[in-house]
């Protein structure tokens, strides 16, 4: 994979740097609606929010 590009990475920070230190060319935008996806979701599914990053 060349190119990643991610919709943000305030609610949840991922692997960008081991990305980038495979060569992999990372994007980060940011988009405020994005976020605001994610929090949506966040709210409505906080079990399986939780259950996909490993709390229990």
């Amino acid at each position: 994979i060349p190119h990643v590009v991610i919709g943000e990475n305030k609610t949840f920070l991922g692997e960008e740097e081991l990305l980038r230190s495979r060569g992999v060319i990372v994007e980060v935008l940011n988009d405020d609606s994005c976020y605001q996806l994610m929090q949506d979701f966040i709210l409505n599914n906080s079990k399986l929010w939780n259950e996909d990053i490993g709390v229990v």
